[in-house]
This record gives C-alpha cells, sequence and structure tokens, in this order.
C-alpha cells in the first residue's frame, strides 16, 4: 500500500490544480487519471476570464492560450444580431481567454508534475473508503493507495462523490458541442476570415433555458450548444434533447454565415452533461477526509454554464484547506467565495427564461448588458452585486405578461 498526503482523482482543471498546489505546499502528492495519455481530448467551449490570474498564482498563459476574445456577437434565433465590445469599468478591453482543453489540462498536470506530484495514468479508481484517520482508495489493477486526505475532481459523473455518499441528486445541464477545423489561421492572425475579430458568438431562443455558441480557437471554432434541464430526461428525452442542440448548433452558423455542412460526417458532435450548482447538497464527507471540487462539486455557473474558472479556483481552495488541515471549513469557504454569485446567477437566470425574447431585447442586446459580462468577467463587478439593477430591468417583461 502507497502512502500519501493527499490524492487527487481526476487530472482535469480541478484536480490538476489541486495537485499542483498541494505539490507547491511540500504535500506528498498523488494524482490519478483513468486516461491512459495525456494529452487527451476534451472537447468545451473553452472561455476562461482573464480575472482567473488574480485568484491563481503562477498561471502563464504562454503555456495554454489559443485567442483571447473581446466582443459578444449576440443574437435571437439566428437574428437581429447586435456586436458589442466587453468593457472594464474604466472603459478597457474586457479578456477572455479561449483555450483547447487538451492543452490546457496538460498545462497544468505539468505544472503538478514540476512541483513533484506523482502521475498515475490509465487507472480507473473503483472503490474509496473514508474513516477518520485517512482514506483508501482502490484502483482497477488492484492496487491500494492510502491518503490522508481524497479530492474528487472527476467530473460530472464521478465515482468519488458516490462512494462516499456525495452529491447524490444532481441537478443537470446537457450540452452538444463540436470543434470545427479552418485552414491558414496564424498567431498573428488568427481569426476565421468570415467571423467578427476578436468575438465569442451567443445565439438564445432556439434552445429553451440555454443558448447556442461559437468561440474561437487558433485554427479551430467550437460550436455547442446548452440547456438547463428541470430534472434527468429519459433515454428518449435524451434523444429529443439532443435533436434540439443540433438544430441550435446549426441556426448559430447559419447566422454567422457559415454553412450548417461543416457539421458533416467527418465531424464528431460530442455530448456531456453539465452539473449544476444546487447550493445545499455536501461537498465534504463526514469525515473530512474526502472533498469534492470543480464539476464533482457541481461548480458551474448557473446563468452564464461556465465552470472552467470555478473548476481552477476550487482545486486551489482546497489545497489551501489540505495544507492547513482545515478541511472542515472547506465546504464552508466555497460557499462563501462562489454562493451569493452562484445563487444570484441562478435568480437572474429564471427571470430571463420566463421571457427570454424580451429578456433579450432589454437586456442582451443593450449594450450596456455586454459591458456588464466584461466587468463580470474582468473581476470589477460581482453578480450578486448587480442582481437588483438586471431585476428592475428585465422584471416589466415579466410582469407586462
Amino acid at each position: 500500500m502507497s502512502v500519501w498526503d493527499v490524492i487527487v482523482v481526476g487530472s482535469g482543471p480541478a484536480g490538476a490544480t489541486c495537485a499542483w498546489k498541494c505539490a507547491e505546499s511540500g504535500l506528498k502528492t498523488l494524482l490519478i487519471d483513468r486516461n491512459a495519455t495525456f494529452p487527451r481530448y476534451k472537447p468545451c467551449g473553452g472561455g476562461i476570464p482573464v480575472s482567473l490570474q488574480n485568484h491563481v498564482s503562477g498561471l502563464n498563459p504562454d503555456g495554454f492560450l489559443e485567442t483571447t476574445v473581446t466582443h459578444l456577437r449576440h443574437s435571437w434565433k439566428g437574428k437581429d444580431p447586435v456586436l458589442a465590445p466587453m468593457l472594464t469599468a474604466d472603459d478597457k478591453p474586457s479578456e477572455v481567454w479561449m483555450v483547447m482543453r487538451p492543452k490546457f489540462d496538460h498545462y497544468l498536470q505539468t505544472r503538478a508534475e514540476s512541483e513533484g506530484a506523482t502521475v498515475i495514468l490509465g487507472a480507473r479508481v473503483m472503490q474509496v473508503e473514508a474513516d477518520t484517520t485517512g482514506v483508501n482508495v482502490t484502483t482497477d489493477d488492484g492496487n491500494v493507495h492510502r491518503s490522508r486526505y481524497v479530492v474528487g475532481a472527476d467530473g460530472a459523473k464521478g465515482v468519488v462523490g458516490s462512494r462516499v455518499g456525495l452529491r447524490l441528486n444532481k441537478r443537470w445541464g446537457i450540452a452538444r458541442e463540436a470543434e470545427i477545423p479552418y485552414e491558414n489561421a496564424t498567431p498573428e492572425n488568427p481569426w476565421h476570415p468570415q467571423l467578427e475579430k476578436a468575438a465569442c458568438y451567443l445565439d438564445y431562443g432556439t434552445v429553451k433555458n440555454g443558448y447556442a455558441w461559437i468561440f474561437p480557437k487558433l485554427g479551430i471554432l467550437s460550436v455547442g450548444a446548452g440547456m438547463l434541464t428541470p430534472k434527468k430526461p429519459t433515454p428518449a428525452g435524451l434523444n429529443t434533447v439532443g435533436i434540439t442542440l443540433l438544430n441550435a448548433m446549426k441556426t448559430q452558423l447559419t447566422s454567422a454565415g457559415l454553412s450548417t455542412d461543416l457539421l458533416g460526417t467527418d465531424i464528431k458532435i460530442w455530448a456531456h452533461p453539465i452539473p449544476y450548482w444546487t447550493g445545499n447538497e455536501p461537498i465534504v464527507d463526514g469525515t473530512c477526509r474526502v472533498l469534492l471540487v470543480g464539476d464533482a462539486a457541481g461548480l458551474v455557473q448557473p446563468l452564464f454554464g461556465e465552470g472552467i474558472q470555478y473548476a481552477v479556483r476550487s482545486g486551489a481552495q482546497a489545497a489551501r484547506h489540505i495544507a492547513a488541515d482545515t478541511v472542515s471549513s472547506y465546504a464552508d469557504s466555497i460557499k462563501l467565495m462562489f454562493g451569493g454569485e452562484f445563487d444570484a446567477a441562478n435568480r437572474v437566470a429564471k427571470l430571463f427564461h420566463r421571457t427570454p425574447y424580451l429578456s433579450y431585447k432589454l437586456g442582451v442586446k443593450n449594450p450596456a448588458g455586454t459591458k456588464l459580462v466584461g466587468r463580470l468577467m474582468s473581476g470589477d463587478l460581482h453578480l450578486e452585486g448587480i442582481e437588483q439593477r438586471i431585476m428592475d430591468r428585465l422584471r416589466p417583461s415579466v410582469t407586462t405578461r
């Protein structure tokens, strides 16, 4: 039996960051991932606000940056488009990093290894057994690893939480995504020739409780659509949702002046769950030896469906608590960091989804709306601080119906 200070299960943004910061703190750290090789392919919109570097020290975008976005192009069911800049409080461009997940995740894993973390690939965790002094983790090769703490960073369908009774009643969203290559992109001119430079494309109305998108990378367009579902769909319901999301992706391509043939048979369309925040499910087990981060903890913002920055930040926060032996207060610190913002996002999303067209006309299409997004991305504002302003603007669209 190998013995560690901390075992992190899952080498995505949350897990790799946690392993990096634990090892940086001098902890004997083991990072386990079921994938046999890295970088491994992972479809994802891949947008990260530059403000993340204010929360996690040592991030160097030279190691993972594809493009930097400063504008949003909104549309309603593919029509009525508007292009607006994201701006900071002092009217400077607000920036969002665009990343490819294989490259970004591998960057973080490499940082963990450089600090001394041990990485085991191709091992699937089968059992997690916690007691008051530590945790045994059994992998499918029959090996048992012992540690003082275990971090579940194994995503929306992760096994760590389920093995210790955490997050058994998830709130689901569903996304479909494709990554479409295009030619002649260079670091000096990375933009698709038919699209607005430095712009993300967002379309509303074709998906209930969601939206479609085009995110520009270097030589790649990430095209997708996602929605929040009231409950986990049946198999028949999943098929219906899948068709709806695919049609939304096609509408978005058409709106951008691109052919739907880009989603041809040679392009794989991926589907994956989105584990939205509920705010009332525990993310630390009763022994205070197992804790969850990132998607495994449901840390996806309910309005934008944004998850990467919260995954990285929660991984770093978990590492701080593990290094200080204060895991019993980890859940409270996560609620303090994200709870107010996520709860406000949930309330705004519910109001928006009740009257999406009028909300689009009154809120999204207004250039002031995009500026607010820019300030949120830059960290100038937090959603709970401007929730009332948003509600005051959108509420007439609800009360007049």
